[in-house]
Parts: C-alpha cells; sequence; structure tokens
C-alpha cells in the first residue's frame, strides 16, 4: 500500500476528492495537509480517550474512597456519642448511691487556645455538619417524591438508591446543581405522565358535560317531559285519604267504605220498621 492510499484510507476521502484537492494544491502540499489532518484526528481522539479515563477514574475514586469514609466517620461519630452517653449514665448512677463523688464544677480557662489544625485543612465538625443536613434533606426530598410518585403513577416508587446515584455521577460530572428531582422526572418521563393525566381529566369533563346535555335533551323530548331529574312530580302530593271528601264513590278508601254507607243503612232500616 502507497502512502497516498494509505492517506485516503485514514482520511476517508473519495477518489475525486482527492484527485481535485492535489490538483490544486500539487501532490507535496497535499501529501502534507493530510499528514496534518490524521495527527491532528488522531491528537483529539486521544485527548478525548484521556480526558474519558480521567473521568471515569476519579468516578471510580468519589465511590470507592470518599464515600466510603465518609461513612466510617459518620459510623464512627455515633459510636462514640452512644459510647459516652453510656458512660455519662453509669458515672451519673455512681454517684447517686456515692460510690463515686460529684466531680468539682469547672474552672472555665480566661483565654482557651484556639483549635490547631493544618493551614487550608477542612473543619470535621463543619463537614459533618454540612453532610447530616444533606442526608437530612436526601430523606425528606425522597419522601416527598415518592407520595408524588404513587399520586402519578398509582405505585410505591421502587429502588430509590438508583437515583442517589444518578445524581452523584451528575456531581462527579460538575454539574453541581442537579437533584433528585430531576433524576426523578428523567428517569419515569414524569412530565410526559402529567400531561397525559391533565388531558384524561379535560376528556373527562368533556363526556360529562355531554352526557348531561343528553339526559337533559331525552327529558324534553322523551315520552314523560314532565318527569325530570331534581324536579318534584306533580303526582307526589296526592294521599288516597283525600278522596273522601269527593263524590265519586270509587274513590273512597278500603277501609272507610263501610262508614261513608252507614247513613243509608239507617235510613233503610227506620223505612222497614215503619212498614
Amino acid at each position: 500500500m502507497t502512502e497516498l492510499e494509505w492517506l485516503k484510507q485514514e482520511s476517508g476521502l473519495s477518489d475525486e476528492e482527492m484527485k481535485a484537492m492535489e490538483a490544486v494544491a500539487g501532490h507535496t502540499k497535499f501529501v502534507g495537509m493530510l499528514q496534518k489532518m490524521i495527527a491532528t484526528n488522531e491528537q483529539s481522539t486521544q485527548a478525548k480517550t484521556a480526558a474519558e479515563q480521567a473521568r471515569i477514574d476519579l468516578e471510580n475514586r468519589y465511590q470507592n474512597e470518599f464515600i466510603p469514609e465518609m461513612r466510617k466517620v459518620t459510623t464512627d461519630a455515633l459510636a462514640a456519642k452512644g459510647e459516652a452517653a453510656r458512660l455519662q449514665a453509669q458515672l451519673q448512677q455512681a454517684r447517686e448511691y456515692g460510690i463515686v463523688p460529684d466531680a468539682p464544677a469547672p474552672v472555665a480557662n480566661p483565654n482557651p487556645a484556639p483549635e490547631v489544625r493544618a493551614p487550608g485543612s477542612p473543619d470535621p465538625q463543619e463537614q459533618f455538619r454540612q453532610w447530616s443536613q444533606a442526608q437530612s434533606r436526601a430523606i425528606v426530598t425522597l419522601n416527598d417524591l415518592g407520595a408524588e410518585h404513587f399520586k402519578l403513577f398509582k405505585e410505591p416508587l421502587a429502588n430509590s438508591q438508583e437515583l442517589v446515584d444518578m445524581v452523584q455521577r451528575e456531581h462527579t460530572l460538575g454539574h453541581r446543581d442537579y437533584s433528585l428531582k430531576q433524576a426523578w422526572e428523567s428517569k419515569f418521563n414524569v412530565s410526559a405522565k402529567r400531561q397525559e393525566i391533565q388531558a384524561a381529566e379535560i376528556q373527562k369533563g368533556k363526556d360529562e358535560y355531554a352526557e348531561q346535555k343528553l339526559k337533559e335533551f331525552k327529558q324534553k323530548q322523551g315520552a314523560n317531559p314532565g318527569l325530570v331529574s331534581g324536579q318534584p312530580s306533580r303526582f307526589s302530593n296526592y294521599k288516597p285519604s283525600d278522596a273522601n271528601s269527593g263524590s265519586e264513590p270509587w274513590k273512597t278508601a278500603p277501609g272507610m267504605k263501610k262508614a261513608a254507607n252507614q247513613p243509608w243503612r239507617q235510613n233503610a232500616i227506620q223505612k222497614v220498621a215503619a212498614a
């Protein structure tokens, strides 16, 4: 394979493009130009590979060194506080039984010596306080996201550790403002789900309105237009006992027929006795 063929293979140019560029620039300048282009491409590829490897190394170091060390500091601090509380309780009980005399009141040093730390070194207590606050905020945020997730998807939020890992990865890449809520919205496509629910609510309102209008039309145009939902019927005040005062005997209530015929029976008895 000649040098020109190799340069053609590496550059990706066609034969027509190679000939046109060679005719304009000349063979020597053309070969030099291709060599510079290939060298620049190789340098860019190497720089990209080195940057990606540096990012992977930093992420691995953060996962394998920083996070375990912070967890160890937290565990040791909690264990130390628990042990101090236990010893304090035992000492207090021993003083109550008189085994150990009460400690004298401490004398405050009017000129306490300042804490000495290496220049530029972080304050462990301040670091622990910031880390504790971040953990508390993360727990509260995950609880809120779980409630919102159940409201939208009708199921609990599972594998919340994956959201935490997404946030840590973005922070490692330099996106310090990336939050748990953004990770949740990106993973579950929350915006599309909200639009779906909103469209369903709008359609439900349209269906209810159409159903109500159809019902009103049927009531007005049907065989019984006087029977309308939500309005009293004109027959709702009828009582069988009201028929006693009427002139039609068939409207008399069944239990009142004997009493209603009592005057007729008395008149018939009197006529028989007189005869």
